[in-house]
C-alpha cells in the first residue's frame, strides 16, 4: 500500500509544477491577467504567443508522461499504480498547493498520461485533437472528447472497469475546470484558437 501512497504523492508534486506560472515569473508577464486568466498552454499561447504556448504544453505533457511511464515500466506488480499516478498528476496540475490550489486545467497533462500509457493512442488522440480543435475553433471541445475517450479506451483495452473509474477522477476535475468555457461558448464569448495566432488577446 505504501507504494501506491508514495506514488500518488510524487505524481501530485510533479503535476503541481506550474510551467506557465514559472514562465510568467521569468518573463515578468503574469498571464493570469490576460486572455482566459488560466495557467495553461492555451492561455500562454493567447497571451505570450504560440512559441511559449508550445513550450508550456510540452512540459505539461511531459509531467503526465513521466509518471505513467515510470509506473508502467518499473512497477509492473502494482496494477493500479499507472492509473492512480495519472489522476494525481492531473489533480496536481489543476490544484497546486503553493498557488492556493489554483492551477491550470489539466488537458496537456492528460495527453501526457495517454502518451505514457500507449504511444499509438497518443498519436491518434493528437490527430483528433487537432482536427476537432480547428474544425470547431475551440480546444475545449477536443478536451471533452479526450476526457471521455481515454477512460473508455482503457476500459475496453484492459477489460477492467476499475482502471477507467480511477482515471475518471482526474477527468472529472478537468471537466469541472472547463465548465466556464462551455458557458462562454454558449454565450459566444469564448476566445477561439485561431485568435491565438494574432496579437489581439495578448497582454
Amino acid at each position: 500500500m505504501y507504494v501506491y501512497i508514495l506514488g500518488a504523492l510524487i505524481a501530485y508534486l510533479i503535476g503541481s509544477f506550474s510551467t506557465a506560472f514559472f514562465l510568467s515569473k521569468i518573463l515578468k508577464k503574469d498571464i493570469r491577467n490576460g486572455g482566459t486568466g488560466n495557467l495553461g498552454a492555451s492561455n500562454t499561447t493567447l497571451t505570450l504567443g504560440w512559441k511559449w504556448g508550445v513550450l508550456v504544453g510540452a512540459v505539461d505533457i511531459f509531467k503526465g508522461f513521466i509518471v505513467v511511464f515510470i509506473a508502467r515500466m518499473f512497477f509492473k506488480d502494482y496494477e493500479y499504480l499507472p492509473y492512480i499516478v495519472a489522476s494525481m498528476a492531473i489533480i496536481g496540475h489543476i490544484f497546486p498547493f503553493y498557488l492556493k490550489f489554483k492551477g491550470g486545467k489539466g488537458f496537456a497533462t492528460l495527453m501526457g498520461c495517454i502518451l505514457g500509457y500507449n504511444p499509438i493512442a497518443f498519436v491518434v488522440a493528437g490527430i483528433l485533437v487537432i482536427i476537432i480543435t480547428f474544425a470547431t475553433d475551440y480546444i475545449v471541445i477536443a478536451t471533452l472528447t479526450m476526457l471521455i475517450a481515454f477512460p473508455v479506451f482503457v476500459g475496453i483495452y484492459t477489460h477492467n472497469i476499475i482502471y477507467p473509474l480511477i482515471l475518471a477522477i482526474g477527468s472529472l476535475c478537468i471537466l469541472l475546470k472547463h465548465i466556464p468555457n462551455f458557458k462562454k461558448i454558449i454565450k459566444k464569448e469564448e476566445i477561439g484558437i485561431r485568435s491565438s495566432f494574432t496579437k489581439k488577446h495578448r497582454i
